[in-house]
């Protein structure tokens, strides 16, 4: 395959950082393939959904997602000033791989706990840098650049799994983890953001890459998982132009806006002045870290949760999750992704099986024993109505949304009578 690919890994912030290389790419004149959660896109048309990868290979797109590349065998016209920019899950470390040999451009944003216990490979952080230590692994040895989150240290642990040749890009805040000073004697290039903006440093000095101020969805650089996502967005961009900044780079990534029906931080306002973020986090940092947001956005109101988790989660991180997120709300609704209505069991064996309101029930309880504020409700649009009823003008409400991300937007646009901002 002739055609570079970009590849993007970590626990939370791939979607996110995949969308806003591609839509950087696509603004700078290539020809792009982007492969996501919801699906595969050739130059921002949808080809393909969740349920179409479901159904055909029963993997999400983002297991082997080099399956994708025969669009561009299929238009060879994709070619010209062609680029794939591949989201990678963890399942794409199992037997399905990625589908391809080698990637020109690997991004590892950072290793959380969201996996913990999923299988019984993953009974630490460390296995799940090992699982996902092949962004580096598949690098092409000859040609490549290792873009990496330098202040987690599982990520800077894995260093050593990219080849001798490749070109390293750190971004960071403090680079605790990483010889940045030594990076840089060496003429290596590095990604930061200070003072409101996102910086290049280089052996000579720095160079003011982007202006948070002029793109919303960082909050003028307040929130720090956008900050992240976007500075390796950026270190990605200049990667793939073999390390120089490309003209109209700073154009192109400050007129990026996230899709509304994304599910990372959406805002709406509803019909009696409450605000509305709709995200999709669903581990306990990003909980917390979304719900830090929301509380900076309030007027004196309070910030109340509809959350939900994931049914392949162990007791003790949905023991974990509550206890650490509780007190960053004031109020909470729970509800299942498996309510009987909406989802219904279809797997009733295995690590994980589906079984009517479990999970809600385990995170309902944990959280209630910090935070008595907490009601239970089944089914996503009966909670989001409870939150409806309940919501005054001067709250946030957070909506953790489920997989069909339309449908989430859908309830909370008629309960809320609510517009995006």
């Amino acid at each position: 395959m002739s055609v570079p690919i970009i590849s993007v890994t970590g626990t939370k912030g791939k979607t996110t950082t995949t969308g806003v290389i591609t839509d950087v790419l696509r603004k700078l004149g290539h020809n792009t393939l982007k492969v996501d959660t919801a699906g595969h896109y050739v130059n921002g048309r949808q080809k393909s959904t969740l349920d179409d990868s479901k159904k055909t290979w029963r993997l999400v797109p983002t297991v082997c997602p080099g399956r994708y590349l025969w669009e561009f065998h299929r238009n060879p016209e994709l070619k010209e000033n062609g680029v794939a920019v591949l989201e990678c899950a963890l399942g794409s470390s199992a037997a399905a791989g990625l589908g391809y040999r080698n990637h020109t451009v690997g991004v590892f944003l950072n290793v959380f706990e969201d996996h913990l216990g999923s299988s019984s490979r993953l009974k630490t952080k460390d296995d799940i840098a090992t699982a996902k230590e092949f962004i580096f692994k598949k690098l092409d040895r000859d040609n490549s650049y290792a873009v990496f989150n330098a202040d987690d240290p599982l990520v800077c642990k894995k260093l050593d799994k990219a080849p001798k040749k490749a070109v390293l890009i750190p971004c960071g805040l403090d680079f605790s983890h990483y010889d940045l000073d030594g990076h840089l004697k060496d003429g290596g290039i590095a990604i930061t953001a200070k003072q409101g903006k996102v910086w290049l440093l280089g052996k000579s000095g720095k160079t003011e890459l982007l202006d948070l101020n002029n793109i919303p969805w960082t909050f003028g650089g307040a929130f720090g998982p956008s900050v992240f996502n976007l500075m390796h967005a950026a270190a990605a961009v200049i990667a793939f132009y073999s390390g120089t900044i490309p003209p109209g780079l700073k154009p192109a990534f400050e007129s990026v806006r996230l899709d509304p029906y994304g599910g990372r931080l959406t805002l709406l306002k509803a019909s009696n002045g409450a605000t509305i973020l709709a995200d999709y986090a669903h581990e306990k940092v990003s909980l917390k870290q979304v719900a830090e947001l929301a509380r900076g956005l309030t007027d004196g109101g309070q910030v109340i949760g509809v959350v939900r988790l994931a049914k392949d989660r162990t007791n003790r991180l949905i023991q974990e999750t509550g206890e650490t997120i509780a007190d960053s709300y004031d109020r909470f609704i729970v509800f299942d992704k498996i309510d009987g209505y909406w989802k219904k069991p279809t797997i009733t064996t295995g690590r994980f099986p589906e079984t009517v309101g479990k999970v809600s029930k385990s995170f309902a309880a944990a959280l209630k024993s910090k935070n008595p504020n907490v009601e239970r409700i089944l089914r996503e649009d009966k909670a989001i109505e409870r939150a409806a009823r309940i919501a005054k003008p001067e709250d946030v409400i957070v909506v953790i949304v489920n997989d069909d991300i339309r449908r989430s937007i859908g309830f909370i646009k008629e309960s809320f009578k609510a517009e995006f901002i």
